[in-house]
């Protein structure tokens, strides 16, 4: 399987603090985005999830300056 060195996933739990646990902590925020993301305004931002938590990711993508053009969403609800 090929991988592509442009993909980060940097999994994330806002509940648990299993001490096993070797991911981040908390939602994600500015703070969290910056650490992982050198360049904010450069990578493609897919969001996909419960409504509230896409408009609250949208909403916080906007705010760092992110184009419309480079966020892609998809809402589910009822899981």
């Amino acid at each position: 399987m090929r991988q592509n060195p442009n993909f980060k996933f940097i999994p994330t739990v806002t509940a648990s603090r299993n001490g096993s646990w070797g991911g981040e902590f908390g939602r994600i925020d500015r703070e969290m985005l910056v650490k992982y993301v050198p360049e904010i305004r450069g990578p493609l931002y897919y969001l996909a999830g419960p409504p509230g938590m896409v408009a609250a990711m949208r909403q916080l993508l906007d705010d760092m300056g992110v184009s419309e053009d480079s966020i892609k969403t998809e809402e589910f609800a009822g899981y």
